[in-house]
């Protein structure tokens, strides 16, 4: 580390010198501009002008199953910082290279750029000022919130196009939590400091912990729907089992209201009405006609657990 001394022009201006050897390499003179980025921890960045890091290439070898492939691509595109992924091999089969498309499509901001009989390359394009963490855990939220609305409306139409719809959404769920995690690996290095992101540190981790609990919502969500096609419910059941669709749903939306703006009522709220809705599951299972249900009871308890979790969140994160 490098330390400096604050010195004082003037009666106001404070001063810290640069070190020479940063400043040649940057190729600095006399009336250059650099920039200044304030990070939230109090540090400050200084960027020369005109200054672009050297790409990161992350390099894998396509030597093993394609289910390790692709939890190496998805860990090197959570951990972020590389513009382009390099898969290399002696002959990559046109089916494995399938696949890495499937996967890039399934990846926010990546695309395939080059393909040839042993190389694949992957090009990170996303702008990561313009997608903050915030915004990614909003549209998560926006997304498991339409899931469970639409839950609602198939119980009422029987809908089996609408089930699909339900369950082919959760992997936009799971697309944008992957995005989330990717964000917030790059909200914790300060070689990569967002301009537009207002989260400090502590509360970009709670908002990835809060969006790791939608992420389990979107899944109960899907599940539910893929087990309605099923299920027998006679009407009053259903009557019952809908009221805990709107239940749960808005104890989701009130938790995530709650998290956006510090709002610690709500939160204790939404904890309260938890309860109540763990009673009505468990009067509902006791019913003769329940047991075909079952499943679906437990996810919308489940869906409760999560959303007191992230209510549970709100309320430590205000003690800051």
């Amino acid at each position: 580390m490098d330390v400096r001394k604050v010195q004082m022009t003037g009666k106001s201006t404070f001063i810290v010198t640069l070190p020479k050897k940063w400043a040649v390499n940057s190729g600095l003179a006399a009336g250059s501009m650099v920039s200044i980025s304030y990070r939230s921890d109090g540090a400050i960045v200084v960027t020369p002008p005109g200054y672009k890091a050297p790409p990161r290439v992350k390099k894998l070898k396509c030597d093993k199953q394609i289910d390790e492939l692709r939890r190496n691509i998805i860990g090197a595109y959570v951990i972020g910082g590389y513009q382009f992924i390099e898969i290399r091999g002696s002959y990559i089969p046109q089916k494995i290279k399938k696949e890495i498309r499937g996967m890039c499509h399934n990846l926010i901001g990546i695309e395939v750029v080059e393909e040839t009989d042993d190389k694949v390359v992957i090009q990170d394009l996303l702008d990561t000022d313009e997608f903050t963490l915030e915004k990614g855990f909003k549209r998560m939220s926006s997304l498991v919130f339409l899931m469970l609305d639409d839950v609602i409306n198939v119980m009422k139409v029987k809908d089996s196009g609408l089930l699909n719809e339900i369950i082919a959404r959760d992997d936009d769920v799971d697309r944008m939590y992957l995005l989330v995690s990717k964000q917030y690996i790059n909200r914790l290095d300060s070689n990569r400091v967002s301009k537009r992101d207002e989260l400090n540190l502590i509360e970009s981790f709670y908002y990835r912990l809060a969006a790791q609990n939608i992420e389990r919502i979107g899944d109960h969500a899907a599940k539910i729907a893929g087990h309605l096609n099923h299920a027998e419910i006679s009407d009053n059941v259903l009557i019952q089992v809908m009221g805990l669709g709107k239940v749960s749903q808005g104890l989701v939306s009130h938790s995530v209201e709650s998290l956006r703006h510090s709002d610690t009522d709500l939160a204790n709220k939404v904890l309260k009405e938890k309860k109540d809705l763990g009673r009505k599951v468990s009067e509902i299972s006791q019913s003769p006609a329940a047991p075909s249900i079952e499943i679906i009871l437990d996810s919308f308890n489940r869906i409760s657990d999560y959303a007191a979790n992230i209510a549970e969140l709100t309320i430590d994160l205000s003690q800051l």
